[in-house]
């Protein structure tokens, strides 16, 4: 199966001292500037990543380090529920994203790899030996040692993973419907799920759920966090 022509973004040292995405065609990528490597890199690919079942909303907030906030007791600091305002509203009362930013970032359309063998096959396509070594060095002179694609993977599973047990704990506290997650499960409605099989989707109408993903590749509503009817405007 022939995959899209999609360029890399390699993450690279900022004049600030953090990491931002970069690609040869267009330099700097706006909204991607992370104090950590991987951050720079998940936002600079979100769209790859998030196609191949890798990411969700989950990880490209903790991308944009608005996990500390989420975890905290203050967070935001205007008392609003994470049920009450989703994610995207957490993300720009932060003043870590536009909202048009955030939603973009996250596709209503999910193409989810079914298999580890096909994950490989299709992550592989877009990294050659080349971008590989590009990225090797920009580590290098970020103080970073080399890394490998399967380590990329294993990074990048592993952010949206924390992401999503923040946002679960924080979901925890509001619905009586979410168990506190513990030993990589999570308990919603009664039900048991891997948090690794778990999604945090933004949907274009301004809805927010947290969806299951399938051994067929297809995506299972579990639970809605704000319906669309809370994400429309009241009239004044």
């Amino acid at each position: 199966m022939p995959f899209p022509l999609l360029a890399v973004a390699i993450p690279v040292l900022h004049s600030s001292g953090a990491w931002i995405a970069s690609t040869a065609a267009s330099g700097y990528i706006a909204a991607t500037l992370s104090s950590t490597w991987i951050g720079a890199f998940v936002l600079g690919n979100s769209g790859l990543l998030a196609s191949l079942g890798l990411v969700s909303a989950a990880g490209v907030y903790g991308a944009l380090g608005g996990l500390t906030a989420l975890a905290s007791s203050t967070a935001l600091g205007i008392g609003s529920a994470l049920t009450a305002i989703g994610l995207g509203g957490m993300a720009t009362s932060l003043g870590i994203a536009p909202v048009a930013t955030f939603l973009g970032l996250t596709p209503v359309g999910w193409i989810i790899a079914g298999t580890t063998t096909a994950l490989a096959a299709g992550i592989g396509w877009y990294f050659t030996r080349k971008t590989m070594v590009q990225i090797n060095e920009e580590r290098a002179k970020g103080g970073l040692g080399p890394i490998t694609l399967a380590q990329i993977v294993a990074e990048v599973r592993l952010l949206e993973f924390q992401s999503l047990e923040t946002i679960l704990t924080k979901l925890s506290n509001e619905c009586e419907s979410v168990s506190v997650p513990r030993n990589g499960e999570v308990a919603i409605n009664g039900q048991a799920f891997s948090i690794s099989r778990l999604l945090y989707v933004i949907n274009q109408d301004g809805s927010e759920e947290i969806v299951f993903k399938t051994k067929t590749g297809r995506k299972k509503r579990i639970l809605i966090v704000r319906s669309a009817a809370s994400a429309v405007p009241k009239p004044a």
